[in-house]
């Protein structure tokens, strides 16, 4: 059995004792550890603001130029508290983010990228079932590309 096959199970059960029980402290809990790895990863496509040849306008995906560049502006947006005010949501609590390379459904190609992760899982979840939380996600992984000077980013919400 894979990792997704016994968060399954175990999503499965929880929610059967929440509709069954109502919601607990203990139950609360054991959502929380559940969800322990759940984030959003952003992914970048190249970056705009290095300067290139002709040759390299067309690239669809980021070299190891754009990962140095994406690596040394994410350092300065870290040190400025940029990327905390980017990613700031009261209800979901404190955010980490972790530079990384990722792959988000980029035709099976890794790219740099970000994952975001806040410490109250639960609300971030339940955020899900807000209208808005696509909006809001999809706001924050625009405002991340605008600031690293990505040519293009995709965004997806993990559970494992």
């Amino acid at each position: 059995m894979d990792k997704y096959e016994k968060f399954k199970i175990e999503q499965d059960s929880l929610l059967k004792a929440l509709a069954e029980n109502g919601p607990s402290e203990s139950l609360m809990h054991r959502m929380q550890a559940l969800y322990k790895d759940a984030c959003v990863v952003i992914a970048l496509g190249p970056n705009t603001a290095l300067e290139r040849g002709p040759e390299d306008a067309g690239r669809e995906y980021a070299d190891e130029q754009d990962f140095a560049a994406y690596v040394e502006t994410y350092v300065l947006a870290v040190q400025s508290g940029e990327l905390a005010r980017l990613f700031e949501m009261q209800p979901w609590g404190a955010v980490a983010y972790e530079y990384e390379t990722v792959d988000v459904d980029v035709d099976g190609k890794v790219c740099p990228g970000v994952r975001l992760s806040w410490a109250n899982k639960i609300a971030f979840l339940a955020g899900g079932k807000d209208g808005a939380f696509e909006a809001r996600l999809e706001a924050m992984a625009k405002a991340l590309a605008t600031l690293m000077s990505a040519k293009w980013y995709r965004w997806q919400v993990r559970l494992v």
